[in-house]
């Protein structure tokens, strides 16, 4: 296609701007929810501006903090009728420093400055306090150290018997239990601590929808979450954060054991080549839409507008990167937590995804999957719902769900038809609002198989303002045995009108 044809069908396509394509987003926005953004008035604007799910970074604040923030994310939701999930993302074995004296301090290149083992002592300009790991034992002179995602770079000098000396190779503003990180040193920890596991029972008292378990080495890290989870009875999805090199050696077995995946740039970004991380996001984002799970693209997405009015042109290059090769969601993380502009970010990374979505290579994704239709049966009744859809060019394609499973795999297709999950329990609903182009909405229990499948079809077409004669496929797994299991596969027309 020459130059000029593509920029013709830009110039003509839906304006990003739209209100139907904005409300037809399929790409989903992960906010962190902090000081900035956790009052009731602010969480209703994000939600407004296009937030589907909140993440609470249990790196940072208190259980009563959060709870609070759950609280209110339920409430502010449920008055706006909107199905929004709570994403509780597990600290892990992040190496972080104390807390800093005033919050912030300044530190410039080629100043020294002394790297400690944490005693309760808050960090400075001259003294930064490390916990978890003890730098004395874990440095050699001439390692590279990296704090706030290698924004800053510090260079260890001479090791001492109660500090590391060091060098300030890359100065800036440390903050408060910012991440420091010595990629030069192999680091032995568990994806999994003590804290994490009393986060846990946390979120599984308090009904968190999905756990971001941090520092993901092996599928046997999952499965000791997962034992947790299920022996509690909860019903929380996992997602497993890569960020390590261990994790990417082993990410089929990793993928396997998830719900669901985070692309953790900031981290992942200090254990390999930082020209490697482009190809691997991609990678990742094709594994994860082969298997039919839920991927986020995380860390840095709109970095400068922690401060500035707008994003940078990279960021926009990089939102749309990420969602034209795929991924089911991207996440805002300082940008909505402290940043100036959390509801002004929403818009933008929602009008971005909107924009890059009217360009999406539909017949390429295709071809991505290759024969993952056979991966299971419900595999196969969903492909076969997207191509029924297509074939019959149905207005809608509507799965009737259980426990999310159908509208998943509907997801995996990325049918280009307006995606309902319909079910009547909310923690379903909640986890579909992760799954890409997924719109949930509750109806009530039918006495028959029919009367379920006539309500959904009438719910559908008063949403969408469709005329009667108009098509829709429906697909789920109603009135079955097994909850998660796919068995209808309909074509019908809606005339509730």
């Amino acid at each position: 296609m020459g130059f000029d044809n593509i920029l013709g069908n830009l110039w003509t396509s839906k304006s990003p701007l739209d209100e139907r394509a904005l409300a037809h987003r399929h790409t989903k926005v992960v906010a962190t929810l902090g000081p900035s953004s956790r009052d009731p008035e602010k969480i209703r604007a994000l939600i407004k501006a296009g937030v589907n799910v909140f993440r609470l970074n249990f790196s940072h604040g208190s259980h009563e903090e959060h709870l609070a923030n759950l609280k209110n994310i339920r409430s502010v939701s449920a008055e706006m009728g909107a199905w929004v999930a709570i994403l509780q993302d597990l600290s892990g074995p992040k190496i972080r420093i104390s807390n800093v004296e005033g919050d912030f301090c300044p530190i410039s290149d080629g100043q020294p400055i002394e790297l400690r083992c944490a005693d309760g002592s808050l960090s400075n300009a001259k003294r930064i306090y490390v916990e978890t790991v003890n730098p004395i034992t874990s440095l050699k002179p001439g390692h590279q150290i990296l704090l706030a995602d290698g924004l800053l770079e510090l260079c260890a000098e001479e090791i001492h018997s109660d500090h590391v000396a060091c060098r300030v190779v890359k100065g800036g503003r440390i903050r408060s239990r910012v991440g420091i990180a010595f990629p030069d040193s192999d680091v032995n920890l568990p994806a999994t601590t003590k804290k994490d596991l009393t986060d846990l029972d946390w979120g599984i008292q308090n009904g968190v929808d999905y756990v971001a378990i941090s520092f993901v080495r092996s599928a046997e890290d999952v499965l000791k979450l997962r034992s947790i989870i299920n022996e509690r009875g909860s019903s929380a999805a996992i997602i497993s954060k890569i960020e390590r090199r261990t994790a990417l050696e082993n990410i089929e077995e990793i993928i396997e054991a998830s719900d669901g995946l985070m692309v953790a740039r900031g981290d992942l970004g200090l254990e390999v080549a930082l020209e490697q991380l482009p190809m691997l996001q991609r990678r990742l984002i094709e594994e994860a839409n082969y298997r039919g799970i839920p991927v986020i693209v995380a860390t840095q997405m709109m970095h400068s507008m922690i401060t500035s009015v707008r994003p940078t042109r990279a960021e926009v290059s990089d939102i749309a990167a990420a969602v034209m090769s795929g991924a089911d969601a991207v996440m805002l993380s300082d940008e909505t937590a402290i940043g100036e502009h959390p509801v002004q970010c929403v818009e933008y990374i929602s009008r971005i995804a909107v924009a890059a979505e009217q360009t999406f290579a539909f017949e390429e994704y295709k071809l991505r999957l290759r024969n993952s239709d056979t991966y299971t049966v419900p595999d196969a009744i969903a492909y076969a719902a997207c191509a029924a859809a297509n074939k019959t060019s149905a207005q809608a394609i509507i799965a009737c769900t259980e426990t999310g499973t159908s509208a998943r795999l509907a997801a995996k297709y990325r049918p280009q038809q307006p995606l309902y999950g319909l079910s009547r329990k909310e923690s379903a609903l909640r986890k579909m609002a992760l799954y890409w182009g997924v719109h949930p909405i509750s109806f009530p229990s039918g006495e028959t198989h029919r009367d379920e499948i006539d309500s959904a079809l009438k719910t559908v077409q008063d949403l969408e303002r469709l005329p009667n004669n108009s098509r829709a496929v429906i697909t789920g797994g109603l009135h079955t045995r097994v909850p998660g299991s796919t068995s209808v596969l309909e074509v019908r027309e809606m005339n509730f009108k």
